[in-house]
């Protein structure tokens, strides 16, 4: 398996929003990024980013062009599986990108959506090759795919097992590595005791967290392009 970290944007973001235990309004530099596997001749996706410049200016993101740099690992027109951790905007709005690929998506996440979310995400959605799941769901033998309900009512995390090591993309119930590492919970959350149990269990049984705004996985692994490591 081949697995990448791809930061689509960066921004500032207030340190108590990563983390439960601070009050002060310090920030901190985050990434805001996806993942991208090849294994058993698929290619995947670990959510899928956004492009909207008014929503990025608002957030205060610098948005960065990537373009390029996938098209040397991948043709994203051929993506056969998207997992979704959860529906906020940066995770979930280039969905309407993707037209044939399964989506994996909690149900409550999928409910958001539909109700309330983006037209254009939502109409994706409600096309066929969509899988929602209520509690987990393992894919390919490889990927489990389980809701903790953290950070948002259903937002998830993947598990999968790779070279004898145990990881784990966590979405947004980790902003940043040391959120697991140093079982700190996050300070944005919809149920805390579900974040702090989920951040309990990775922690002791040793899975490497991989988080979608830490912007030190980009200096800790391979560099394949200015924006694209590898992780596996």
């Amino acid at each position: 398996m081949n697995l990448y970290a791809i930061k689509f944007g960066e921004s500032s973001l207030f340190a108590k929003y990563i983390y439960r235990d601070i009050k002060s309004d310090e920030k901190m530099q985050i990434s805001w990024s996806y993942y991208l596997a090849q294994y058993n001749n698929k290619t995947i996706l670990f959510d899928v980013g956004f492009r909207d410049q008014i929503i990025a200016e608002k957030w205060g993101i610098t948005l960065i062009n990537i373009e390029d740099e996938i098209n040397h690992l991948t043709n994203l027109n051929q993506i056969d599986v998207i997992f979704i951790t959860h529906s906020h905007f940066d995770h979930i709005d280039n969905l309407d990108l993707f037209r044939d690929s399964l989506i994996i998506i909690s149900y409550d996440e999928y409910m958001n959506v539909i109700n309330n979310g983006k037209p254009s995400t939502r109409e994706r959605l409600l096309k066929e090759n969509v899988i929602t799941v209520k509690n987990e769901f393992l894919f390919d033998n490889k990927f489990k795919f389980k809701v903790i309900g953290g950070h948002s009512i259903g937002s998830s995390v993947i598990y999968f097992e790779e070279n004898d090591k145990s990881y784990v993309i966590t979405g947004d119930e980790c902003y940043n590595c040391s959120n697991l590492i140093g079982n700190r919970p996050i300070g944005v959350y919809s149920n805390t005791e579900k974040n702090e149990s989920f951040i309990s269990d990775a922690l002791q049984n040793e899975y490497i967290p991989l988080p979608c705004h830490d912007l030190n996985l980009f200096n800790k692994y391979k560099k394949i392009s200015s924006n694209i490591v590898q992780i596996i």
